[in-house]
């Protein structure tokens, strides 16, 4: 598998998850209402929306939460 680093996740079943919300950048930066970034405002997870557009195929919440909140961590360090 190469070198690292690697990291896991338990999964568990889950029935669905909220559709909508915070609309964020690829930098995972909230955007305002004037469709700008917001400086400092990061967010990731159920809180966001948009990522797959209107809707999104069942099960990939959990990968949202992991990319978004990964870009989002890295994005406040770069921004110190």
């Amino acid at each position: 598998m190469g070198k690292g680093p690697r990291y896991g996740h338990r999964l568990t079943s889950k029935l669905h998850y909220t559709m909508g919300g915070i609309k964020i950048n690829e930098k995972a930066e909230v955007i305002g209402q004037d469709f700008e970034p917001i400086p400092g405002f990061y967010a990731a997870g159920e809180i966001t929306g948009g990522v797959h557009g209107v809707t999104r195929l069942g099960g990939n919440s959990v990968l949202d939460d992991i990319v978004f909140g990964r870009i989002a961590g890295r994005s406040v360090a770069q921004a110190k």
